[in-house]
């Protein structure tokens, strides 16, 4: 891809070149079923008016309601999705969880596209009648939502609990913002107008110094906690005699307790009143699909059952996107600790699946496993502006990073990503059931007033 310049980069993300594709924004977007772009990017008034819109459309498989709320009050809708034809004991209940970390925006789109395909073609595909006569789905395409807003400002993935970086007492008091109109946010940099890149010193992000202590962005809405290190499963595990360390991986992203973040804690007591035989949750940053364990090498029980039918839904993903993408254990791509899918299958004894269903730019051929499996696509290079004299610094550079000028852009083809995500939770909803899906333990519903 061509070197982006600060003259024509906003032009360029509103015509899409080489198949990127910009934010689809208002809600009358998702209002015509029909008619949606999959291959644009969406904001989250979209996917609230997506859900909303087809349970209005099909009320009689959909509906759709708010499972809890975020630190700034943002919904955080599911979407169920069902027939009539038979009681709703006797089937088997399907969960799938979009978008956990807000900049991975994909996750989303996938989990979005996958209520949307079945909602819309039940009277028309045998198929999916037989799905949702036979199945409950419950969808939720965006669990972090205020970490998904903020993602279209800049790529964060942590939730927005209230945070002091700074220590001035007031939370988020330097946040960051588009200073010269590009649609970027920029690393700030000085250094005279002929040094060479070694040589310029970063001294914060784009940001006009809301707080007026010299210091640039340097208390942005971003909390440090992921979201995906707060279950209530090893939380905080960390083992520091081990070798190598167990858990250092999430020690200092798990949060102030287990589940403290409104979000998990909505997701967790959503799951605990569902019988759920299988979950998948979407990510992206790498192509494959992972099964528990996160903390361990050792074996889970229903192992040999997750493997084969992981390996068959990396091989879906693989034929509908013309894409590669491999199977593993989770722990064995890197280990983690507390993550979505060691409490749903710990805890609950659901059948759980991570698919990272995206990772943008060219892969490595003799590099490792993720390293060999990405999009085969174009990223834009780091681009180095000259800004002169800025917000009283002289011999400011912008730089622009290329996952900063990739903000509520579409990567190409996304449409065949999202169809190839489809296919993949169809392939672990046909593997179900197996065994007596979900259990909750007794001290949990205990612990919940039941």
């Amino acid at each position: 891809m061509k070197k982006f310049t600060s003259l024509f980069l906003t032009a360029l993300l509103l015509i899409a070149p080489c198949g990127y594709v910009s934010a689809q924004s208002n809600k009358e977007a998702a209002t015509n079923l029909k008619s949606i772009n999959w291959d644009q990017r969406h904001t989250i008034d979209f996917h609230e008016s997506l859900l909303k819109n087809l349970s209005d459309q099909y009320p009689k498989i959909a509906k759709t309601y708010p499972i809890g709320h975020t630190w700034r009050e943002r919904k955080i809708n599911a979407i169920e999705l069902t027939s009539n034809t038979k009681n709703e004991k006797d089937k088997t209940g399907i969960a799938v969880i979009g978008n956990i970390h807000g900049n991975e925006q994909e996750s989303a789109e996938s989990a979005s596209y996958t209520a949307w395909w079945l909602a819309t073609n039940y009277d028309s595909d045998k198929k999916v009648k037989n799905i949702l006569d036979n199945y409950v789905i419950y969808i939720v395409p965006v669990m972090n939502p205020d970490g998904y807003a903020q993602s279209f400002i800049y790529p964060i993935r942590e939730n927005l609990r209230p945070t002091d970086r700074n220590g001035n007492n007031i939370v988020f008091s330097d946040p960051y913002k588009d200073t010269d109109g590009d649609g970027i946010i920029a690393d700030i940099y000085v250094g005279a107008k002929n040094s060479a890149i070694k040589d310029r010193k970063k001294i914060g992000m784009e940001s006009p110094d809301w707080d007026k202590n010299g210091v640039f962005g340097d208390d942005p809405k971003q909390s440090n906690i992921d979201l995906n290190r707060t279950f209530d499963y090893l939380w905080n595990y960390l083992d520091v005699d081990a070798n190598p360390v167990l858990g250092g991986n999430a020690y200092t992203r798990a949060g102030s307790n287990p589940a403290a973040e409104p979000e998990v804690k909505a997701v967790q007591n959503f799951l605990m009143t569902k019988k759920i035989h299988a979950l998948a949750t979407l990510h992206t940053g790498i192509q494959c699909v992972l099964t528990p364990w996160c903390n361990t090498s050792e074996k889970p029980k229903d192992a040999e059952f997750m493997e084969k039918v992981s390996l068959d839904m990396k091989n879906a993903l693989e034929k509908t996107t013309g894409r590669k993408f491999y199977a593993k254990q989770s722990y064995d791509d890197y280990p983690t600790s507390a993550e979505m899918i060691d409490w749903t299958y710990g805890r609950l004894g659901i059948h759980s699946y991570t698919i990272e269903v995206y990772a943008g730019g060219k892969s490595n051929p003799n590099g490792t496993i993720d390293e060999q499996c990405t999009w085969e696509n174009e990223l834009p290079a780091d681009q180095w502006v000259y800004k002169g004299e800025w917000n009283g610094v002289k011999d400011v550079w912008f730089k622009n990073t290329s996952k900063a000028q990739m903000v509520g852009v579409a990567p190409s083809e996304q449409s065949k990503m999202v169809e190839g995500a489809k296919d993949s939770i169809l392939t672990m909803i046909y593997s179900e059931p197996y065994g007596p899906g979900s259990e909750v333990p007794g001290y949990l519903l205990w612990g919940n007033g039941w």
